[in-house]
């Protein structure tokens, strides 16, 4: 019984290289012999320029790969009862927080009247830099009203004689009839605190309307949106230059461009006007994982006008305005990727294609090489 097994262990052992010795028969990759391959020159330059086309091809490949593509489709918007954020990061270096006021109007009458919340207010110096806010007068200072002191008033009348704060020194001049904002930038108590930064979403419906910082004080009237103002502050201006550092109607979307990001107008004098008119175009966007993201995009023009026409008398309302209305349309964008299939694929064919054709221009330099010597020998 030992023997009669150890006999079937061997005759199993003995059966596994027939086996593998079958394979041999489904080779179509015939092999040389190191003895009887041949090594060229012009072989060498062929071998090394084919390296060189295969990684510029695998390059573009990959870089092709790496890219999204995105398809649009135009469909009707439909998403009308819904609020609308608006993000927003301005800056003013010429006008204090006190005096900026974010408001917003819409065509069905809602009205938001100096917007808090989510929107802030930052004072800024000089430098366009956070200040700690204005100065503190300690106890017992008495800071000098500057201009206002020096009115001469009705008999009667006694004149400021300490501006303890910034507040104080605008209400001595608005008391003897002086505008103030040219002293705001050196006033010991204003300096510290010339301008703001705003920055925030505002929540609107979603309907034409606008957002607007402008003169004065809001307020709602007999359900008009109306801004009070004395036009005796601002005779020698109103300064509303400004930068936008930001602007999105709806979530940020990587890749989107807010055309009017990066934005600065500077003013020297008067009292500008600024508009900003935006055709909004609902988007949705669905990333490569498949979710949604609401937003919109946007074309801009601009206009601007000075509307301080003389000394004491305005042609218009200062300030910035962003006009905004909708397209009835949607965009819906999708993320278009190269599946790892497709590279793959792509890789191999190049690499395949490049050496097929590498080849036969070897073979055929080879045997042209050859035919010639041959017959340079029968001349010979």
């Amino acid at each position: 019984m030992r023997q009669r097994g150890s006999d079937y262990d061997s005759d199993k052992v003995k059966s596994k290289p027939l086996v593998l010795s079958q394979l041999k028969k489904f080779d179509v990759y015939s092999k040389v012999h190191d003895d009887y391959s041949i090594k060229t020159k012009s072989g060498g330059a062929i071998s090394l320029a084919s390296i060189c086309v295969m990684a510029l091809l695998f390059l573009s490949e990959l870089n092709t790969y790496l890219t999204v593509d995105y398809v649009d489709h135009i469909i009707v918007d439909t998403t009308l009862n819904q609020k609308l954020p608006i993000g927003i990061n301005m800056t003013f270096p010429h006008l204090r927080c006190d005096e900026v006021s974010v408001d917003t109007v819409d065509s069905v009458g809602e009205n938001q009247v100096d917007v808090h919340g989510s929107l802030v207010k930052l004072d800024l110096d000089a430098a366009g830099e956070l200040s700690g806010g204005d100065k503190i007068a300690k106890p017992g200072d008495c800071l000098s009203c500057m201009e206002a002191a020096e009115v001469e008033l009705q008999p009667g009348e006694k004149a400021p004689e300490c501006c303890n704060s910034c507040q104080q020194l605008k209400d001595a001049y608005v008391e003897v009839g002086l505008p103030y904002y040219h002293i705001l930038d050196v006033a010991v108590q204003c300096k510290n605190s010339i301008g703001c930064r705003v920055q925030g979403d505002v929540k609107v419906t979603k309907v034409g309307g606008n957002v607007h910082v402008a003169l004065g004080k809001s307020m709602v009237r007999d359900g008009k949106h109306v801004h009070e103002f004395n036009i005796n502050e601002v005779t020698d201006g109103f300064n509303t230059s400004h930068s936008i550092h930001r602007l999105d109607f709806g979530e940020q979307v990587p890749g989107f461009v807010s055309p009017l990001e990066g934005t600065t107008k500077i003013i020297k004098h008067g009292a500008y006007m600024f508009h900003y008119y935006l055709k909004l175009v609902p988007t949705l966007f669905f990333s490569r994982d498949g979710e949604p993201v609401y937003t919109h995009q946007y074309s801009v023009t601009d206009n601007q006008k000075n509307v301080m026409v003389k000394k004491g008398e305005l042609a218009g309302l200062p300030g910035v305005f962003l006009v905004y209305e909708f397209t009835p349309f949607m965009v819906q964008r999708l993320e278009k990727v190269v599946p790892l299939s497709h590279f793959l694929t792509s890789v191999s064919a190049i690499i395949g294609g490049v050496f097929t054709v590498a080849g036969l221009l070897d073979a055929i330099l080879y045997r042209s090489h050859k035919k010639l010597q041959t017959v340079n020998s029968r001349k010979s």
